[in-house]
């Protein structure tokens, strides 16, 4: 296997403990036997839609916060599109167990130490003369001026965070395992959003607008009309595609926003199909295009888009708490749908 596929998903998981301790948890590791016995897991009893809500899930394994597949996730990482195919299970297997033995060309993590002392750790996104660009693990950009770096080295370690492998249970790493080798349960992905920001709560007047809806940025503090702050919070679709509106984001009797991006390449029209249990108000670019009182399946939404990166934003009312809420479009070269706003 070459670097390159290899180090495809490499950058996303760090080794976490040996492989006695890794035994004694319960979980793979890279042993010829024990890669053996995960070969067989996962054609005897994988499940490939359980492992796509693994890929997705921004809080256990993380894929999806660093790779691409079929359009969906990050760009800290590498896509995963042209590699998993060419790929055996024992391949990609190792790449999740031990991703620093290898890291793909272009994606090695860069520190570099401040004139100031501070430390700054992620890829190399450009380097010109007067300054430099890291990518840290969260997907956050920092411009660097080069007269304020005093040295910077190349890492031989990952760049995403230790232990991940390890939240996962040994099932559910026999299902990420075969969903990253289905290719049909991966089409599924297709035009949807994966994960989005989240914020509230607000108040259950979805009609009445709030001062977030001229420029939301999950960066920022969202100020409420009533004066609160509050926190955008990164949050995961389920198998189905639908957000479902929990915790104290969005408690009974409420109505809260969730946020996602959708990229152009050209002025043009586009597709939304749509799914909401209850009532909705949408806006693209700060601009209503799409209310309802009641809930929907299937609904079909013609919006105009611009070049580049369109913003999203839903507001949801959640008057029982749970309500659910989907979006994905028509797939369609030159559109992307995605929680983050990255090159």
């Amino acid at each position: 296997m070459s670097n390159h596929i290899a180090g495809i998903l490499a950058a996303s998981i760090l080794l976490a403990g040996t492989a006695d301790e890794r035994e004694k948890d319960g979980q793979f590791d890279r042993e010829p036997g024990s890669l053996a016995r995960l070969e067989e897991a996962v054609s005897a009893r994988g499940n490939p839609d359980r492992g796509r809500e693994i890929f997705l899930d921004t809080r256990d394994a993380q894929c999806s916060s660093c790779h691409r597949l079929q359009g969906v996730g990050a760009h800290v990482g590498p896509s995963l599109d042209a590699s998993l195919e060419k790929m055996t299970i024992r391949e990609i297997a190792e790449a999740l167990l031990a991703p620093s033995r290898k890291l793909a060309e272009g994606y090695e993590t860069y520190t570099a130490a401040r004139t100031d002392g501070k430390i700054i750790s992620g890829l190399k996104i450009r380097e010109t003369g007067g300054e430099l660009l890291l990518r840290d693990g969260l997907g956050k950009d920092t411009l660097v001026p080069r007269s304020e770096i005093a040295r910077i080295e190349k890492s031989p370690v990952s760049l995403m965070p230790a232990r991940l492998i390890s939240r996962l249970s040994r099932e559910d790493f026999v299902n990420l395992v075969s969903f990253l080798k289905s290719p049909v349960a991966q089409r599924k992905l297709r035009g949807r959003l994966g994960a989005a920001w989240l914020t509230g709560p607000f108040s259950r007047v979805i009609n009445k607008p709030e001062p977030l809806e001229k420029n939301p940025d999950p960066a920022k503090v969202a100020l409420s009309g009533a004066g609160k702050f509050l926190q955008w919070k990164l949050i995961s679709a389920r198998s189905d595609g639908l957000f479902r509106l929990t915790g104290p984001a969005a408690p009974p009797k409420s109505s809260s926003y969730l946020l996602g991006w959708l990229k152009s390449d050209k002025e043009r029209e586009a597709v939304l199909w749509i799914d909401h249990s209850t009532g909705v108000r949408i806006l693209v670019n700060s601009k209503t295009v799409y209310k309802s009182s009641v809930g929907s399946r299937k609904h079909r939404l013609p919006i105009r888009l611009q070049p580049g990166w369109n913003t999203i934003l839903t507001r949801v009312a959640n008057a029982a708490g749970g309500s659910t809420f989907g979006v994905h479009l028509d797939p369609s070269a030159g559109l992307r749908l995605s929680a983050y706003r990255q090159e």
